[in-house]
């Protein structure tokens, strides 16, 4: 038995807004954003709730497993920006699915929160016989805490939701076991503070910390620890399990930077050849992103019986996550 990807949704929000909007409000050259950051447009949800893009996205999924919504066993999500600090998006789902006797929770490790919620799927799945399908669900409304000024965020980030089912099937390998790392040492290099307990949303804070309200991020300090650590990260993993970084035929990363991106792949010897980007068309979806990516791979045929994959993600905190993916099905072991 192994544990799958059975199904794949994504909603991207409506409204698409161009590098030339971007940049003539910034007083850049829009040819900047994309050698910065390989973004060329991205899309903002403006009549679009945070639930409605995520069930769009999980309906889609659970379609594309060919199952219903009552065969499911538990919906994970994975988000910050939900439609209320409480109660969690996962439970609305179900509403509006009109499911209840069923596991509901949500996950907050941002950018890697995706992966997070893919692990702790994986784990109850193998630890309860009566489970058969969860879906998990990336969200990202990030457009209500972005400074449009803001140089360092203004361009970078996308609304939408990403949705996968994972199942128990035939075979050997599937969705392998997560490594994991945390540097806590740049704990503040990206955040938002306004609406913690800490910084409660109130006219006294926005008055005196406006700031406080928008996405703060450290561009060249991300940049530092990623490129540090993911490709160490990725390395032990594959260690774990036995791969050589030549064995891999894919690898499917969150989509935070192209240039980053670009970087990564380099150090483990691999090109953009051997993955699968949306950033240039879409932009960073935050917590949706690697979950767009699966139903790209997906949808694209690119996940053949067999294949060695790797999922890489990171998040805010700093959280890293790595996951080994041996799609079931064919002769590799």
């Amino acid at each position: 038995m192994a544990i799958d990807f059975i199904g794949c949704g994504k909603y991207v929000a409506k409204t698409l807004e161009t590098n030339a909007e971007v940049a003539a409000r910034l007083g850049i050259d829009a040819a900047e954003i994309v050698a910065k950051s390989g973004v060329e447009q991205r899309f903002i949800a403006r009549d679009e709730s945070a639930s409605e893009m995520a069930e769009n996205a999980l309906r889609q999924a659970i379609e594309s497993a060919g199952i219903e919504p009552v065969d499911l066993q538990a919906v994970i999500v994975a988000t910050f920006s939900g439609d209320y600090v409480y109660p969690n998006t996962a439970s609305g789902l179900c509403r509006a699915l009109g499911i209840q006797d069923i596991a509901a929770f949500d996950v907050q490790a941002n950018c890697a929160g995706f992966q997070m919620a893919v692990e702790t799927a994986r784990a109850m799945l193998l630890s309860d016989p009566d489970m058969q399908y969860i879906a998990v669900v990336g969200l990202a409304k990030q457009s209500p805490f972005l400074d449009a000024n803001d140089v360092n965020t203004a361009y970078f980030f996308s609304d939408g939701a990403s949705a996968v089912i994972l199942g128990k099937v035939e075979g050997e390998g599937g969705i392998l076991k997560t490594s994991h790392r945390t540097n806590g040492k740049n704990y503040e290099v990206v955040r938002l503070r306004a609406g913690g307990s800490s910084y409660p949303m109130t006219q006294d804070l926005l008055d005196k910390q406006p700031n406080t309200r928008f996405y703060e991020h450290a561009g060249l300090a991300v940049w530092k620890e990623v490129m540090l650590e993911m490709p160490r990260l990725i390395k032990k993993s594959l260690a774990d399990v036995g791969w050589a970084a030549e064995d891999v035929d894919l690898v499917l990363m969150h989509q935070a930077n192209l240039r980053l991106i670009e970087y990564i792949l380099s150090r483990i010897g691999k090109t953009l050849d051997d993955t699968v980007v949306n950033i240039a068309d879409i932009g960073n979806t935050a917590d949706a992103s690697l979950g767009m990516v699966i139903s790209d791979a997906m949808k694209q045929n690119r996940l053949k019986p067999g294949m060695r994959v790797v999922l890489a993600s990171v998040g805010a905190g700093f959280v890293y996550a790595v996951t080994p993916y041996l799609v079931p099905g064919g002769e590799k072991s």
